[in-house]
């Protein structure tokens, strides 16, 4: 098994759960999940990541998962606010930021608000680039307002998780994103936050290194114009398009995907090991 520390950060937004691995010192892998999936949506990718990385999982915070806020998160400009002060009491200045879906969305927002904190930025089936569409709109919000396990797997499915290679945590996640939405009440004025497209000038201001990684049929919204969009306007890219996959391309593919990421990140920002570095403690004890 994978040797994990799980912290407890304590920020002015409230409790921040992070799940840790990977050799002390290696450079630091920030990942955010999709809405409503938290940290444990990571599973099949960890491994991969951690054996070049320091990565640090966050429970985002106003979704099902272990942080817990002390007010509601009411605009991006909170959850840019949250990370920066997740990332200080992490003892962490710059680092690798990757997101999937409405985690991308974030992890877009933040690169863009504070980009002297992000080394390097991966979006995976992210939104943000462009309008999410009308179909998985009306699905989502079914799900939402209709909590049961036929609405989530009808949305799943959909989205294109039918099979994975890892067909067990495939399943454990769909099984951890129903009980989310049937038990966890998300907060009115953090439920309005939508991942809107970022502007043109935006895009342009990037100067970090960027991946974009999306499935060939993706349904949040066109994968080949979204790309054509981003490359078009961010001045350091590399996009990429995974055949026969959709919105479950980090869990179906995800050994492809894993590949890809850790390629990009070998380029942009080697190896290397970060002196000196300090590391919050930890509340709760390894894993392993």
């Amino acid at each position: 098994a994978l040797p994990i520390d799980e912290m407890d950060i304590r920020t002015p937004f409230g409790t921040t759960h992070v799940t840790v691995s990977g050799p002390k010192g290696a450079p630091p892998l920030v990942l955010l999940h999709g809405y409503m999936a938290t940290a444990m949506m990571w599973a099949l990718n960890v491994g991969h990541f951690s054996q070049r990385h320091r990565v640090y999982a966050i429970d985002t915070m106003g979704q099902p998962g272990k942080s817990i806020p002390n007010e509601p998160l009411s605009s991006a400009d909170d959850y840019v606010a949250w990370l920066s002060a997740t990332l200080d009491a992490l003892y962490l200045d710059r680092v690798n930021l990757a997101g999937q879906s409405f985690g991308g969305w974030l992890a877009l927002k933040y690169a863009i608000a504070a980009p002297e904190r992000v080394q390097t930025l991966t979006l995976l089936s992210a939104g943000g680039i462009l309008p999410i569409s009308m179909q998985f709109r009306l699905r989502g919000m079914l799900m939402l307002f209709v909590p049961a396990r036929f609405t989530v797997k009808s949305f799943w499915l959909w989205s294109g998780f039918r099979s994975a290679p890892a067909d067990i945590e495939h399943w454990r996640v769909m099984d951890l994103l129903y009980l989310g939405i049937k038990h966890f009440r998300m907060a009115p004025p953090t439920l309005r936050i939508a991942a809107a497209p970022v502007s043109d000038d935006e895009l342009r201001t990037m100067r970090m290194p960027v991946l974009f990684v999306m499935g060939k049929n993706e349904v949040l919204y066109d994968a080949a114009d979204a790309l054509a969009r981003a490359r078009r306007l961010v001045p350091d890219f590399q996009g990429e398009l995974i055949p026969h996959c959709s919105h479950d391309m980090c869990a179906s593919r995800y050994r492809t995907v894993d590949a890809l990421v850790l390629e990009f990140l070998a380029k942009k920002h080697p190896q290397r090991t970060v002196e000196g570095q300090t590391e919050a403690p930890c509340v709760s004890p390894s894993l392993s």
